[in-house]
Parts: C-alpha cells; sequence; structure tokens
C-alpha cells in the first residue's frame, strides 16, 4: 500500500476511534504540536488527549488532498466537531450541546521508518456553527 493510500486508512481509523488501528501509524516516541499551543509526546498522550475529545464530541475528518512521498505527508484536513453536552472548557472553545465546529488545517506528517514521527498542525480557517435553539452568551 502507498503512503496516501495508508495515511486514509489511517484517517478513516480515526474517525472510528479505533485506537489499534490509528496508533499503530505512530512511532513510539510521536510528537504532535497543534497550532503551537498544545504538544503531544508520545502514543498514550495521543490515546488520552483525543479520547477526552470524543467523551464530549462526535469527530469526523475529511482529507480535502494530501500530498505523500516516503518521509514526509502533507495534507488540508476538515475536522467536523459536534457537541453531544455542553463543554465550557473544550479545547478549541466553550461549545454547547449541538454547536459544530469545523477547522481547516493544514498538516505535516514527518514520517521514520513507516511511522509518523512528528506531527505539526496549523489552522487555516475556523467556522462556528451554533445549534439552533436559545442565543449563546
Amino acid at each position: 500500500m502507498d503512503a496516501e493510500a495508508e495515511f486514509r486508512d489511517y484517517i478513516s481509523a480515526f474517525n472510528r476511534g479505533d485506537t489499534g488501528a490509528y496508533g499503530a501509524h505512530y512511532a513510539d516516541d510521536v510528537i504532535l504540536v497543534i497550532a503551537d499551543h498544545t504538544e503531544l509526546r508520545g502514543r498514550q498522550a495521543f490515546f488520552d488527549f483525543y479520547s477526552g475529545i470524543r467523551a464530549g464530541t462526535e469527530r469526523t475528518i475529511e482529507v480535502v488532498s494530501v500530498v505523500a512521498r516516503e518521509d514526509l505527508i502533507a495534507a488540508e484536513l476538515v475536522s467536523e466537531f459536534l457537541a453531544t453536552r455542553d463543554l465550557p472548557d473544550f479545547p478549541s472553545g466553550p461549545m454547547r450541546a449541538g454547536d459544530r465546529l469545523l477547522i481547516d488545517s493544514f498538516v505535516f506528517y514527518d514520517l521514520e521508518q513507516g511511522r509518523y514521527r512528528r506531527i505539526r498542525a496549523a489552522t487555516h480557517r475556523r467556522v462556528f456553527r451554533p445549534a439552533a435553539g436559545p442565543a449563546h452568551d
């Protein structure tokens, strides 16, 4: 399987919440830097962080475009977060049940021996869509 197909399989596993499948793509000492605000180190840090995200949202990632080579993958991804409950401390800002947040990101995956060693994500655009109903404060 080529690097792009493997990447698309990784995103599919991530969308399903299949930690075994998406975690297999990470080097043991993987590092993720999200918009210079959050840095995660190691697989378990990823699992812990994203299990917290999944606890209050339904998240899906769409691959807009991807360029892959042996040592690097560059992708534009759109993540949609649907709040399933009120989330006053959500990492991207407070959300109420039913709110949607779309984040368009550019992400670079450095590969080492076929696994993601370092991931850097930068936000290009955010779109917040409040749930229908009473206005938010």
